[in-house]
Formats: C-alpha cells, sequence, structure tokens
C-alpha cells in the first residue's frame, strides 16, 4: 500500500517488484508520487527496457500487439493523429519507438513521425524539403547518451527516365535529423556509397546502431550494411553466409539483445537456416549457422510479393517465432490471413495465433507485417 506522497517499502525494493511486472499492467497502478517519479527516472526506464520480452506489432484499422506468452493479441485504437493516414509504409524499432514513415490520404505526400504506442505519444518529423517514397530510414544514438536519438534518411534524387538511363544510379543522399537542434543535416561520408538496401529487408537497430541487407550496385554478393550514429558512417559489417534466390526469403533481427541474426527459407523447399553474428562491434565480425530446420510441412513464411516480408525472432528454447502474412487461396474470395507461428529446432511448426483475415480484392488499406517491438516507458525526444 502507499499514500497519496510515499511508499511503505523501500524504493529500490519498489524497483525490483516493477521489473517483475509487465509493462501493460504498470500503467493501471495508482501510483504515489515516489512511484511516479521511479517510473519517470531513465536509469529505470533503460534497466526495465532491456528485460521486457519481444512482442510483434500490427499497424492497420487497429493496433494490435503481440506477446509470444499470452493467448492472444492486445489491440487499441488507432491514433487520432493516424486518421488521415492512408498507410504506415515504412516502420523501424528502437528502444519502443517506431520511426514510421505515412503516406497521407488527401495530399497524398509521405509524413514521417516517431510514436511510442505503449504511451501513446506521437512526433512529427518535418522534412528539410520532402520525403519521398524511395526513402530508406535507420534510428539509433550515438555513444554519449542512449536517449539522445536521431533519424537517418537515406534516399536518390529524382531523376527523369530518360536522365536515369545516361547517368546511371545516382550517389544516395544522407541526411540526420538531431532532436536537440530539431533540425537536419547533410552529411558526407568519403566510403563508397556504391550499394543499394535490398527493399524488402526490414532495418534493424542495435545499441544505438542500424543495419541492413544490402547488396553492391555492379555485383551480386549480399551483405549487411551499418551506419554508425557515433562516427556517422557507414561499413560492411560481414558477408551474407549464403546465396538467395529471387523468390527465397531473407529476414533479419535482433539476437539476444546483442547481435545479429539471419533467417533465411529457400522457396522450392521450404528449409529454413538461421545465422548469427558473433557480435556487431568488431572490426571482423563472422557469422555462423545457429539453426538448420528441415520438414516438407514447414510453412512457407512469404508467399506473394505483395505482401510483406516475415519478421521473427529467435526464442530462449531455440525456437522461431515469426509473425507472417499468408495468402489464403482456394476460398471463395482469396483472402490474407496473419499469422503468428512458432517452429522448433526439431521442425515442427505450430501457428500459435490467426491475428486476422481479410478478403484481399477488397482491403483498401496496406498491411503492415508484424515488426519486432519492446514496448517501453522510453518517452517520445521533443
Amino acid at each position: 500500500m502507499a499514500s497519496s506522497e510515499t511508499s511503505l517499502l523501500p524504493i529500490d525494493i519498489i524497483e525490483e517488484i516493477f521489473c517483475k511486472i509487465p509493462i501493460e499492467y504498470l500503467s493501471q497502478f495508482k501510483l504515489c508520487k515516489q512511484w511516479h517519479a521511479l517510473l519517470k527516472d531513465k536509469r529505470f526506464i533503460y534497466k526495465y527496457l532491456d528485460l521486457v520480452q519481444e512482442r510483434f506489432i500490427r499497424i492497420d484499422h487497429t493496433v494490435q500487439i503481440f506477446n509470444p506468452m499470452q493467448e492472444a493479441p492486445l489491440s487499441s485504437p488507432i491514433p487520432e493523429e493516424f486518421e488521415n493516414i492512408s498507410e504506415i509504409s515504412t516502420t523501424v524499432h528502437c528502444d519502443g519507438l517506431l520511426l514510421c514513415r505515412c503516406n497521407e490520404t488527401r495530399t497524398k505526400r509521405c509524413k514521417l513521425a516517431v510514436w511510442n504506442p505503449f504511451l501513446k505519444r506521437i512526433k512529427w518529423i518535418k522534412p528539410m524539403s520532402y520525403y519521398s517514397d524511395n526513402d530508406f530510414y535507420g534510428i539509433g544514438y550515438d555513444n554519449v547518451s542512449r536517449d539522445e536519438y536521431k533519424i537517418l534518411r537515406i534516399f536518390e534524387e529524382e531523376l527523369e527516365d530518360d536522365e536515369s538511363s545516361v547517368i546511371g544510379p545516382c550517389e544516395p543522399v544522407i541526411q540526420l535529423y538531431d532532436f536537440k537542434t530539431n533540425a537536419w543535416r547533410i552529411i558526407v561520408d568519403e566510403a563508397t556509397t556504391d550499394w543499394s538496401i535490398d527493399p524488402p529487408c526490414k532495418g534493424v537497430s542495435i545499441k544505438g546502431n542500424m543495419y541492413w541487407v544490402a547488396h553492391w550496385n555492379k555485383k551480386p554478393e549480399l551483405f549487411i550494411l551499418c551506419f554508425d550514429f557515433s562516427s556517422e558512417t557507414f561499413r560492411v559489417l560481414c558477408n551474407v553466409p549464403f546465396q538467395c534466390s529471387v523468390l527465397d526469403t531473407a529476414s533479419l533481427s535482433i539476437f539476444r539483445g546483442d547481435r545479429l541474426s539471419l533467417l533465411h527459407q529457400r522457396e522450392e523447399t521450404t528449409k529454413i537456416a538461421v545465422w548469427v553474428t558473433d557480435t556487431v562491434n568488431a572490426d571482423v565480425v563472422s557469422c555462423e549457422k545457429y539453426l538448420n530446420v528441415t520438414n516438407p510441412d514447414l510453412p512457407t513464411l512469404h508467399t506473394d510479393h505483395d505482401l510483406a516480408h516475415p519478421s521473427y525472432f529467435v526464442g530462449k528454447n531455440d525456437s522461431i517465432v515469426a509473425w507472417c502474412e499468408e495468402v489464403m487461396e482456394g476460398e471463395a474470395d482469396d483472402c490474407v490471413c496473419v499469422s503468428v507461428y512458432e517452429i522448433s529446432k526439431d521442425g515442427i511448426a505450430r501457428k500459435v495465433v490467426d491475428t486476422g483475415r481479410c478478403n484481399l480484392s477488397n482491403y483498401d488499406r496496406l498491411f503492415v507485417c508484424g515488426f519486432l517491438y519492446l514496448p517501453s516507458l522510453v518517452p517520445v525526444p521533443e
């Protein structure tokens, strides 16, 4: 029990109790001033964040957050600020903050927002000039302070078709937004930028830096690309350790909080392999096979080019938990089913939950497939 001013228990005991309570229940407490101050304390916020179990988040007409430890997703209304948005076409996650590129219904313009779904806070980020459908984004922080977040924008200047055929691909323009100054600036990286990020790849933020699957413009080799927010430079982390055909699925994710994992599913066999980096901080990074799952009954995690690539993470028991979109054929009308699968390392797959179905032909809003998400108390930077 607590009075309106202070708790009868020492604050360090309260802190340990709070660390064991799911974040969804923390907001239900009647907080005394001491408890309220604890939930606002930066040290506790990041201590708690490092203990949170991975979830998936899906944004449609509602916001669905699915915890694999529970049987059903939690749903809440889409924020009022998104009411005039026709789709959220890109989402990048960092510390419970979602960087969302949105398309406005009336003007058709792209907009950019930082959103904490748990705290229900949104901040719109004004562009230096405009946003484009061809942009890639990242969010992270440098090693000065974890709560000093920055946004990365990578885009190519738009050319007319005849100009593009003569000039060829342009060097990407790199912009960085700093919340401290509330402004964008252009940065110049002396290293080569003769690469392109693979559009299906969802960028991953780990320990303040961004990672994508990319390829060289003049050769087919895939590699993992890193942007370091401290040095404000790009670097090649390591080569992708497999050959990937056009119809294969390759997806990047966080592994145990401080490493990367890369899932590869072959289209013709549905065989799944998961590779894990030994670190992300060294000059030389290796990537070794961690799981190899073979079973003729494995689900195909990406069934249609018009749907999003799957999101996944490797659970503590080395199972693969994946949220994917499937086209369900053979019914009266083809529909999209959004499902969560758990695939054991022995190849046993079970559908944990079917989070929703929609008629494919009549669906007027883009599915945003489940993104890996950690609900947090991190405030949206002001």
